[in-house]
């Protein structure tokens, strides 16, 4: 891991928060938490969040000495409960329309242009003391449009920790979504909420040596948990916001409900319990939600799909009814709904009793660039799945054949020789483009177009039977999944070490952000997170749902 500069530092553990008041120009800021153990820089983050001033143009006065100087201490500065603080400093100014006019891509110089695409990848994220596992799930959580869109439509509902955290959320967003490389981003009335909502992550380290590395894994299921407590997807202009008790469970789910977390990211299973010490207790299913895939890692584990596969049939310790005692169960579970995005965690730390720290496993695991789990799905999700991709493929066949005949037409027009011969042959081969190329099979090509009319007609006969079996229009439909974003560990321990994001820009380039720094690498590289050594190593994959049949489609 590479050096970095611890940026919150010198801090004292064990005193008691006091509360002050803050003087900025004609406003009195009442009541403000103040702990003393923790570094100034913290308290300037939280007068950023109330004022809109930068730590950098914040001069606090009032204590001994005059103000408070860069690298202090509050217990040098003698501050007390209740005292008047005064704070100096202007807010960040609106952005004013550009003075030079607007010029436009088409009509830059060759030399500018150049220059320009060189610097179009998007802004990083500055490390605030051991946030780069904040900084690498924040880079691939915005890729998701509907999380983006769903925090534009929220107006505020819950409690005043729930606003203060989206809101801030929502601005850091927007502000990544303006940025370029030129210039990072710096978190840091986002990364001041979050800490003070989630006091885990707030964990100092011992001795005084600033904030403590946390896992990338919990940060992104705490925040996905947070945004489903406050946060739909919602229809139109309406608010996205979650009012009431308990939101209503999906259609045809008996888990899952209506809440972002659920709708994107919400697996439903169809989950099978034998307990393993009785034959006289039936076996009995039940519907289980998850909002991730954890994959545990053996000596036989090579694959994500296996290990997917893998994780899905288990044996678990849970109390038997008819034996009065904890017994052993085997848990067999299938995918009875695919959310439009699927998270999968490679459970790569294991506690040491000789160390006392997760030490990590650094097994090499494949991951593919389309990952089909159609064959991990209940019975009834394969028969629709099956149905709606014989659509799509035969709608694709049918579109292939306009575009060849539409291609033969126009250049029958373009040709000068008007023979016969030239004709019947574009006619015959307008003919041929029209007809479907046949199904790639296991069985003989004996079989007739008629047996593959009716073996089609079944799958489609057996989906109607069946019913609707998704829950929203956006669930995956083909059963496949692209990968899009990896979040990345790197080090020996949970402890410590470095979090990396990348994420798919398109199909030759993947975009590094590694906190404040950006770099734009080719796609074949991604291989290289596979694991092995002590280089990154792919820590959680997010894969989005595939509309088409393949990535070309």
């Amino acid at each position: 891991r590479r050096a970095r500069t611890q940026v919150l530092a010198g801090v004292h553990r064990h005193a008691m928060p006091i509360t002050v008041t803050v003087k900025w120009g004609k406003q009195k800021l009442e009541n403000i938490e103040l702990d003393t153990s923790e570094p100034v820089e913290v308290f300037k983050a939280q007068l950023y969040a109330l004022t809109s001033v930068p730590p950098e143009r914040q001069k606090i006065m009032g204590v001994k000495g005059g103000f408070v100087k860069e690298g202090a201490k509050w217990d040098d500065l003698g501050v007390k409960q209740s005292q008047m603080l005064m704070l100096m400093g202007s807010a960040e100014a609106v952005p004013e329309a550009p003075a030079e006019k607007t010029v436009f891509v088409e009509d830059m110089p060759a030399a500018d242009l150049a220059a320009l695409s060189a610097s179009r990848n998007p802004g990083g994220l500055t490390n605030l003391g051991n946030t780069c596992y904040l900084n690498s799930t924040l880079q691939v959580m915005i890729k998701i449009p509907e999380v983006s869109l769903a925090l534009q439509k929220y107006v505020g509902a819950g409690g005043e920790s729930d606003k203060a955290l989206l809101f801030a959320l929502r601005e850091l967003v927007a502000e990544l979504g303006q940025s370029s490389a030129a210039q990072e981003v710096r978190p840091f009335k986002f990364v001041s909420i979050f800490r003070q909502n989630f006091p885990m992550f707030a964990q100092q380290a011992e001795g005084g040596r600033g904030f403590m590395q946390q896992d990338a894994e919990e940060c992104w299921s705490t925040i996905v948990t947070a945004l489903a407590q406050r946060l739909k997807i919602s229809p139109g202009p309406e608010p996205s916001d979650l009012t009431g008790a308990t939101p209503a469970l999906l259609p045809r789910m008996q888990a899952l409900r209506h809440n972002l977390g659920d709708a994107l990211f919400g697996l439903e299973m169809r989950v099978k319990y034998k307990c393993l010490e009785s034959e006289a207790e039936p076996a009995y299913e039940t519907r289980e939600a998850v909002r991730k895939i954890s994959c545990h890692i053996t000596d036989k584990t090579a694959h994500l799909y296996t290990a997917v596969e893998s994780s899905l049939t288990e044996t678990i310790e849970k109390s038997s009814q008819t034996l009065g005692r904890e017994a052993a169960y085997q848990k067999t579970a299938q995918l009875a709904r695919l959310p439009p995005y699927l998270a999968v965690n490679f459970v790569r730390f294991a506690w040491r009793k000789d160390t006392a720290k997760r030490a990590k496993i650094l097994r090499p695991i494949s991951f593919p660039d389309v990952l089909d789990v159609r064959n991990l799905c209940t019975d009834e999700l394969k028969a629709n799945i099956a149905s709606h991709n014989n659509r799509l493929e035969e709608a694709e066949k049918q579109a292939a054949a306009e575009a060849a005949a539409k291609a033969i037409e126009e250049a029958m027009k373009d040709t000068t020789d008007e023979s016969e011969g030239i004709h019947k042959l574009a006619r015959a081969a307008a003919s041929a483009a029209a007809k479907p190329a046949p199904m790639e099979t296991d069985e003989p090509s004996a079989s007739s177009e008629p047996d593959k009319n009716q073996a089609i007609a079944e799958i489609h006969a057996e989906a109607a039977r069946i019913g609707p079996v998704h829950a929203l229009d956006c669930d995956n439909k083909t059963g496949q999944y692209e990968l899009f974003g990896i979040i990345t560990h790197q080090g020996r321990t949970a402890e410590g070490g470095h979090y990396v994001a990348w994420v798919k820009r398109d199909a030759k380039t993947w975009l590094v952000f590694d906190d404040e720094t950006v770099a734009e690498i080719d796609a074949a590289r991604i291989k290289e997170l596979y694991g092995g050594g002590d280089w990154h190593i792919a820590y959680v994959c997010l894969y989005r749902k595939m509309d088409t049949l393949s990535l070309e489609g």
